[in-house]
């Protein structure tokens, strides 16, 4: 077999494949294994079990536990059954619009949701201490109020954006 033929080059390029996939999700603060993972059960023609990830990726069964059961919540992999194997088996979502619909963008509209009420929490409470008069000073506290504010603001116009029916279409 030839040096450059692509067969002989399909285990660095596949590594390389992985590993970028890692880096893309760890640049996002989602954690390098979480798109190993991904990328790993993507270029994979057959599911794969917990242990063929774990030997694949050089890390631990916990590890790996704990990021498919992430991905599932993500619809990004889904658990499968393989005749004659008791164990758990996952292949990759390959339909990247099915992941950012209910996988990805589901789970970013709930923390903005969660934002969205933490903001309304701490202006009740903010609120509440400027009308008793205790606490911080006036001007101290029309601060914090403004940058509240400003948070509630930003937050509807990002809610506006992800609750948008066109984005839902163009995905």
């Amino acid at each position: 077999m030839h040096k450059d033929s692509p067969s002989a080059t399909w285990p660095a390029v596949r590594r390389k494949f992985i590993e970028a996939g890692g880096s893309t999700t760890q640049s996002f603060g989602l954690g390098r294994i979480l798109g190993q993972m991904y990328a790993l059960l993507y270029l994979s023609p057959t599911p794969l079990c917990l242990d063929d990830i774990v030997r694949e990726l050089s890390v631990s069964k916990a590890s790996v536990s704990t990021t498919v059961r992430q991905l599932e919540r993500w619809s990004a992999v889904k658990r499968v059954w393989v005749q004659g194997d008791r164990k758990d088996y996952y292949e990759a979502e390959t339909d990247f619009h099915a992941v950012l619909r209910h996988g990805l963008l589901t789970t970013v509209r709930k923390k903005l949701d969660t934002a969205g009420s933490q903001i309304n929490r701490a202006e009740s409470s903010l609120r509440e201490t400027r009308a008793r008069g205790n606490g911080k000073s006036h001007d101290d506290l029309a601060v914090v109020m403004q940058r509240l504010d400003h948070a509630k603001q930003f937050h509807s116009k990002i809610q506006g954006l992800l609750s948008n029916p066109l984005l839902d279409h163009l995905l």
